[in-house]
């Protein structure tokens, strides 16, 4: 049987920048697409900027324009987008690995939060040296305002070098992150942003020497593995 699989970004739908790995690994799937930011105006989104105090997170518009936005506002737009299509999505699966502790799935949602963070924990543990309370993580997102939270999140895991790069404005910020993490010496890189493609990971795995992990790329996988299984 043919599965459909919801596809919520953060921006605007479509956003064939990401499409490329879930044709990969569910070639056979039907992909729908909504955003949260669908069908609002210039000034609408403009009005979704963060100010001070609140998490930010990164997004691109049709255009391909960065955009910042404040998660508080994003919360129940993504809310609606979930809930449209669980009508018919057999899983559905957020293009964002921020945290949305408002939102209430209906249905089966994969979150590539906890997906990288579970994998990246599970891989991690080979990178300590001598001293077992070290471990060599480099971060890459896409915001210098995400640090803290990046810290936070990361953390846990042992040290880590964080580096900001947005994956919406060219090659050059992201061969400047990755030259900030080889001088780190790290062992693996973290790509922390569903917008980061395999080009990107290329060139950060190319400048750094080590691996680099692509969000999208283990989500994808973990969708396939999900949607096989089922009966």
């Amino acid at each position: 049987m043919r599965r459909t699989v919801g596809l919520v970004t953060i921006g605007q739908s479509p956003r064939p920048d990401l499409i490329e790995e879930y044709e990969r690994a569910l070639p056979g799937a039907r992909l729908v697409q909504a955003g949260a930011l669908d069908g609002l105006s210039e000034a609408e989104i403009l009005a979704l900027a963060p100010g001070a105090g609140d998490d930010v997170l990164v997004s691109r518009l049709r255009t391909g324009r960065e955009v910042r936005l404040a998660r508080r506002y994003l919360e129940p737009r993504l809310q609606s987008c979930l809930d449209q299509l669980s009508r018919d999505a057999d899983l559905s699966i957020l293009l964002c690995t921020g945290e949305f502790p408002a939102v209430r799935p209906r249905g089966p949602v994969l979150v590539p939060r906890w997906v990288l963070h579970h994998v990246v924990a599970a891989v991690v543990e080979g990178l300590r040296g001598a001293d077992r309370g070290e471990a060599r993580l480099g971060v890459l997102i896409p915001d210098p305002a995400q640090q803290a939270a990046a810290e936070s999140r990361w953390g846990g895991l042992g040290r880590v070098t964080i580096a900001a790069a947005s994956p919406y404005r060219g090659t050059e910020t992201v061969e400047a992150a990755g030259e900030a993490l080889r001088t780190a010496g790290v062992g693996l890189v973290v790509m922390d942003c569903i917008g980061y493609t395999r080009p990107m990971r290329q060139t950060i795995a190319r400048i750094t020497g080590v691996p680099a992990m692509l969000a999208s790329a283990a989500v994808a996988m973990i969708a396939r593995e999900i949607l096989e299984g089922a009966t």
